[in-house]
């Protein structure tokens, strides 16, 4: 048992003796477990588990986002003229620019400056992507690294990969992300026209 550091003043030798007697066998090797003092398990009260509410808006967008990517992905294959490629190819490029140099670096992390023409560009760019608003998108990130597999983690890692990559996406957030949420910091957001004209 280990000592009582709360204030009471037993020594951790007295609370050994409180223990059921053992009996020693003289015997080498010879154990009798019976004998033993019994340890009872100890529970400790859970919370009660969150419970997935799907948001069917969600999955009926990401049905037909991955239902147009594999058209899209025939259509490569069988018919593609050069100019839709490229077009595609940097729609694609400017979608991933805009989460990663915008949503992410400038506007979550505040890794760098950018002046007010790049702003609405890399804003434009993040909405190709999909991705929810940028004051959302901050918001949420935000709270990821601050709440990190909590509640409070919009994609909480304790709730298994599929949820932490796209299943947060489809379901009904907890209701501490939005107790959370409102805890961060969100002025420097609030204070550039940009963002507040996306959202």
């Amino acid at each position: 048992m280990a000592p009582n550091l709360l204030g009471n003043s037993t020594l951790f030798l007295a609370e050994t003796n409180s223990a059921e007697p053992v009996q020693i066998i003289s015997k080498p090797g010879v154990q009798d477990v019976h004998l033993l003092p019994q340890v009872k398990p100890q529970i400790k009260p859970t919370k009660p588990q969150y419970r997935w509410q799907i948001v069917w808006r969600n999955v009926m967008i990401f049905l037909a986002l991955h239902i147009v990517a594999l058209y899209g992905l025939y259509y490569m294959i069988t018919a593609l003229q050069l100019k839709t490629f490229l077009f595609g190819y940097i729609v694609a490029l400017g979608g991933g620019l805009g989460v990663t140099a915008g949503a992410h670096r400038l506007w979550a992390h505040r890794t760098y400056k950018a002046k007010l023409p790049l702003r609405i560009i890399l804003a434009m760019f993040q909405a190709l992507a999909l991705q929810n608003h940028l004051y959302e998108w901050v918001r949420d990130h935000r709270v990821h690294h601050k709440f990190t597999d909590t509640d409070g983690d919009p994609h909480n890692a304790k709730r298994g990969f599929f949820f932490s990559h796209m299943g947060w996406l489809l379901v009904r957030k907890h209701k501490d992300i939005f107790i959370k949420g409102k805890t961060v910091d969100m002025s420097d957001l609030e204070a550039d026209p940009v963002v507040m004209f996306q959202k």
